[in-house]
């Protein structure tokens, strides 16, 4: 069991006001090496080389997987690979393409990002083959670095109205791919599934074969609420992803064997908010987690 989950550490978002500092994520990696919890992490944009090169040799000397997310990226620069504007959509495969060698001198097998918003019914098939498109030419060059690609599925309705996506249409749209590329994946996120309307342990079913990581995001799903939506909040009530249902989700992830073999890198998805007090985040995150996967743990030396 000790091998069979892979806590991962999703810099950008757990330390987010203080993700963007020169030398940060170097620092933040070598700094929780020590604790020995993490066995991946999951960056943003590092611009330094010198950094870069840091992070490469911490994940060699630890056997470290590193994720490279794309997604801010498309945010600060307004990118979108679903775009039904051609120009913006190549603009949009050019910038990514452009940025795999970066993340390749971090050492990254993974690169993984978002598709755009959801351009209603009637444009929804262009904006899926243009989609299709921008993700096979991203696996193309990908692939030179021996990477993956994970695309990331939003909600379409709910919050984020993005283009994939409920779970059956992203399962279809990466076995659509996989004919031509095979360094294709989904990055599975509990708010997503959830917000979509969607039974998490049914998604998961539904997408074990694709599932390369699981994103554990909370989200109140009251549409009431004034925090309705995926927000990156903590994890616990008011929104519905309590411990119990981690461990529960990590309980179908186990029993369905999604990464068997591998391992299935797993991490919580928690937005930080203090730029001074930044470590409290992780701490709390991290024992969350912890907990969770000693449940399941637990349970299973039980049986």
């Amino acid at each position: 069991m000790t091998n069979r989950f892979i806590p991962s550490l999703l810099i950008p978002e757990i330390f987010f006001p203080v993700k963007d500092k020169a030398g940060f994520t170097a620092d933040i990696m070598k700094q929780l090496s020590e604790e020995g919890f993490y066995r991946a992490f999951e960056i943003g944009d590092v611009s330094q080389v010198a950094e870069r090169k840091q992070i490469a040799d911490l994940a060699t000397e630890n056997q470290y997987e590193i994720t490279q997310w794309l997604t801010f990226l498309i945010d600060k620069n307004g990118l979108d690979v679903s775009s039904t504007d051609s120009k913006l959509r190549k603009e949009s495969v050019k910038q990514l393409t452009e940025s795999i060698y970066g993340a390749a001198e971090c050492g990254a097998s993974n690169i993984a990002f978002v598709t755009g918003a959801d351009p209603g019914v009637k444009l929804r098939k262009d904006a899926m083959e243009g989609l299709y498109e921008s993700v096979c030419e991203i696996c193309e060059e990908a692939a030179a670095y021996h990477m993956n690609v994970l695309v990331e599925p939003l909600d379409r309705d709910a919050h984020k109205k993005r283009i994939i996506g409920p779970t059956n249409e992203a399962v279809g749209f990466i076995h659509r791919v996989e004919k031509q590329y095979k360094n294709i994946g989904l990055a599975f996120d509990t708010a997503h599934a959830a917000l979509n309307g969607e039974d998490i342990h049914e998604a998961l079913e539904e997408a074990k074969h694709e599932t390369h990581q699981i994103h554990f995001s909370n989200a109140v799903l009251d549409k009431k609420n004034h925090l309705y939506g995926d927000n990156h909040m903590p994890l616990g009530e008011p929104g519905f992803l309590t411990i119990d249902k981690i461990a529960s989700a990590l309980r179908k992830a186990d029993e369905l064997g999604i990464k068997k073999e591998e391992g299935l890198r797993v991490a919580a998805e928690v937005r930080g908010r203090d730029a001074d007090n930044y470590l409290n985040n992780e701490r709390e995150t991290r024992k969350i987690l912890k907990n969770a996967l000693d449940i399941v743990r637990d349970q299973n030396v039980m049986h």
